[in-house]
């Protein structure tokens, strides 16, 4: 019988199309959906990956057009564009991946989709002029994925499924396995033997309690196995699933046949133990994980309006009904109303489609938004979200390449197939010997070995680490981000606000006496500005502004235009403000109108410790140092770096960008590290970006990780932790592989049986997570004493 060209089912009635084979109208028509957009692809990544589409999905999503279901699931909105989350169980492959994140292609309506694989869940954007809520989850019915609606759905509910199924599977398994071994002490004892009808009545009894053991506890390890090798792959699943079957055949063999009273006590045993080990790995994992919100990732403070005054907080401690003061190019933390001032919000960071929105006062503004222009004041509507802003920052239009097939996805498969090859050989030859013997012998060792914790080792291992980094003001984007901060061969840094403390530099006024309107003016266009040196400005100058701000545009590396009733302001760099610059100190000049005012001087003071952290990355690395401005501070900046610093002064963002694809053209890995706002070009070009904070909330997405400015000088020491932590998975791998070592060996040799290798295969996996965490730990212990 021909199998489905789609979804790889039996075809009872054959549909022909395009020379191919469909088992029913659905898969013919989501084949043509494919074909028609050139999206042929998805068949070559893993062949009969599909899933048949259910027949009712026409019409049957309807109802999530309604606004009361619709403001469920929808968790945000502008203009016409929405975003949503949809959990679907269906997904199980690479192409299920990689189709469910080109809908875009599928359907005009669909601006981006992006699957979180493990969670089983899309987060979609799509523009509701064009489709409806209703109409997207019909589109994913229709290709295979209808979507499990659940509106009052938390996440906790499907954790909390998942849990109760195991646990129902555990019971059902204990109690068959405790009730076969009952059944089983007549053949124990030896009495069966003396009559063939007792050893017959027993052996059934035994037979029967095994079918749900097999159904219902031993399913989801075949299901796995089945869809691995339909989709020609192999993954730990298929040499349990293999020892399983071949322990309950060579049973049902003998009961049918009436040779042996079988091994359904084994049988029924393993499976038990298997799925104990499965629960003590979850809850072990638990207990262990990290939770990945925004307190892991980001150092967040935001400016908080008490009393009429600025107030500098912590992220956390915002609370629904605070008032929140947004600066221009500073992200918007959670969803809230917009009190005073103009919007200009770019959401870009939510949607990846850069334009700017308009909002005025009332209108309802949604974390990740950034402001751009003047300040807003806000009200927070609602908590934030733990995991929200990070979804954010790994949305994948900030990635910078595709990640290569990891090492220990490698080693993981190899293993496998070694296993199962081994398993096989031990079989064979233990059948000449004790022919007995050669089913246990095959099953044990299926068993004992398990590829799980050489997979295990790297989430675990950098997991923890990045919680141990950001205990230590070092945040990083996710885990992937580790293994390229060890291989970093150039370091490249930005002088303001990176190597500089502007507030404690000190600033004074060269120029025309400020009257008061000048000091507000000033003041109006520097407090719109996240920049270091505009900062520095604001502090300078005391007083709040009372004075009209009617336009604001701030150019990255450039300065601040303004229009302040009605006169034009520049705050900037000389050529910005169209003056001769006075000398080559660091300066910032103001214009109002035609008339040149003058110009704030800044005598930069340096983050202490920076003499140590040069010499110690310049040992092995080449250090280079970017500045927009002149080159005023080189005496300062080459005492404090090695010798063979390469300095450069006067440089644009473009031209810190272009700098660095040199490095890279060179062969170089370079981190670059700077202020986050200027310098997101450069940040995003490096292999490794790192934006360096103090205690304003104003970074780029484009970088891959976030330092507090206070631990900058702790970057040595940081990235000899990631060094650390990478060769804590390499020991993982040598642990792991002699402990199955040991295993094989006992298994191999007949003197392990079925049961005690279930048991053993879970403890591989927990030893190897336990020793990486405490290993992670205990390093982490030596990174804060330093």
């Amino acid at each position: 019988m021909s199998t489905c060209f789609h979804c790889g089912d039996q075809c009872v009635e054959k549909l022909e199309f395009d020379n191919h084979v469909f088992c029913c109208t659905g898969c013919k028509t989501v084949y043509e959906i494919l074909s028609g957009n050139e999206m042929g692809t998805y068949y070559a990544l893993d062949d009969k990956a599909g899933i048949r589409p259910s027949s009712e999905s026409k019409g049957q999503y309807n109802y999530l057009d309604l606004e009361e279901f619709e403001s469920k699931l929808v968790f945000f909105e502008e203009g016409t564009v929405k975003k949503v989350k949809f959990f679907l169980p269906q997904i199980h492959c690479s192409s299920c991946l990689w189709l469910l994140e080109r809908l875009h292609q599928l359907k005009k309506g669909i601006l981006q989709s992006q699957v979180d694989f493990v969670k089983k869940e899309v987060v979609i954007t799509f523009d509701t002029a064009i489709m409806s809520l209703g109409e997207l989850a019909e589109l994913c019915s229709t290709i295979g994925y209808p979507p499990k609606i659940t509106l009052e759905d938390d996440g906790k509910t499907k954790k909390d499924g998942v849990n109760r199924k195991l646990i129902i599977q555990i019971g059902i398994a204990g109690f068959c396995f405790g009730n076969i071994m009952l059944l089983s002490f007549p053949e124990y004892l030896g009495l069966s033997h003396a009559d063939a009808n007792f050893q017959l009545l027993f052996s059934s009894l035994n037979l029967i309690l095994s079918i749900p053991v097999l159904i219902f506890g031993a399913k989801d390890y075949l299901i796995s196995a089945y869809k691995a090798l339909k989709s020609k792959n192999i993954n730990i699943d298929v040499p349990i699933s293999l020892g399983i079957l071949a322990l309950y055949l060579r049973s049902l063999y003998e009961i049918l046949f009436q040779v042996g009273a079988g091994y359904m006590d084994s049988f029924a045993g393993l499976i038990f133990f298997l799925l104990i080990g499965k629960w003590f790995q979850h809850q072990t994992y638990t207990a262990i994980n990290f939770e990945r919100d925004y307190e892991s990732y980001f150092p967040i403070s935001v400016t908080k309006i008490v009393d009429g005054k600025e107030e500098i907080t912590a992220l956390k401690k915002v609370k629904v009904g605070d008032r929140l003061l947004i600066r221009n190019n500073e992200l918007i933390p959670t969803d809230a109303i917009l009190i005073k001032g103009k919007g200009r919000v770019d959401y870009s960071f939510v949607t990846g489609e850069s334009a700017l929105i308009g909002k005025k006062e009332g209108d309802k503004l949604y974390a990740g938004g950034r402001q751009e222009g003047t300040n807003i004041l806000v009200e927070v509507l609602k908590d934030v979200e733990n995991s929200y802003l990070t979804q954010l920052w790994n949305n994948p239009v900030f990635d910078k390449e595709k990640e290569s097939v990891s090492l220990s996805d490698t080693i993981s498969r190899y293993f496998t197939y070694f296993i199962i090859s081994v398993g096989l050989i031990s079989g064979l030859i233990w059948y000449f010997i004790d022919p007995s013997q050669s089913v246990f012998v095959i099953t044990s060792v299926l068993i004992v070995a398990c590829p799980c914790a050489i997979a295990l080792s790297v989430p675990f291992t950098y997991g923890n680490a990045l919680r141990i980094f950001g205990r230590n003001g070092f945040y990083l984007r996710s885990t992937r981000i580790i293994e390229p901060l060890t291989e970093i061969t150039a370091f490249v840094f930005d002088k303001t606000g990176t190597l500089t403390v502007n507030s404690e530099g000190s600033v004074r006024w060269e120029g025309n006496a400020l009257r008061p309107e000048d000091e507000e003016g000033i003041k109006a266009c520097v407090e719109n500005s996240a920049h270091p040196l505009s900062r520095a400005i604001a502090n300078y100058l005391k007083d709040q502004p009372k004075i009209k701000v009617d336009a604001i545009l701030e150019e990255p590396g450039k300065g601040i235009s303004a229009t302040l009733n009605g006169a034009e302001w520049k705050v900037g760099s000389a050529v910005f403000v169209g003056v001769e610059a006075s000398d080559n100190r660091s300066r910032v000049y103001v214009s109002k109108g035609d008339d040149f005012l003058g110009s704030f001087v800044f005598s930069n003071a340096y983050r202490e410790g920076l003499k140590n952290m040069f010499e110690e990355l310049g040992r092995a690395k080449s250090i280079h140092i970017l500045s927009g401005d002149n080159d005023a501070e080189l005496t300062a900046l080459a005492e404090l770096t090695p010798s063979g610093t390469q300095f450069n002064f006067n440089q644009k963002p473009l031209d810190k960008l272009n700098y660095i694809a040199d490095l890279q053209a060179k062969g170089e890995k370079v981190m670059m590290l700077g202020d986050g706002l200027n310098d997101a070009g450069a940040l995003k070009q490096s292999h490794v970006g790192i934006s360096v904070v103090d205690d304003i909330y104003a970074f780029s997405p484009a970088s891959d990780a976030i330092v507090a400015g206070a631990k900058l000088t702790d970057l040595n020491r940081l990235i000899t932790f990631a060094n650390a932590s990478k060769n804590t998975v390499k020991l993982s791998y040598v642990f792991s592989l002699l402990y199955n070592t040991v295993g094989l060996i006992f298994a191999v040799s007949g003197a392990l049986t079925p049961l005690i290798a279930a048991v053993l295969m879970p403890l591989s996996s927990i030893s190897v997570v336990l020793f990486v965490t405490l290993m992670t730990n205990v390093k982490g212990r030596k990174l804060n004493r330093g």
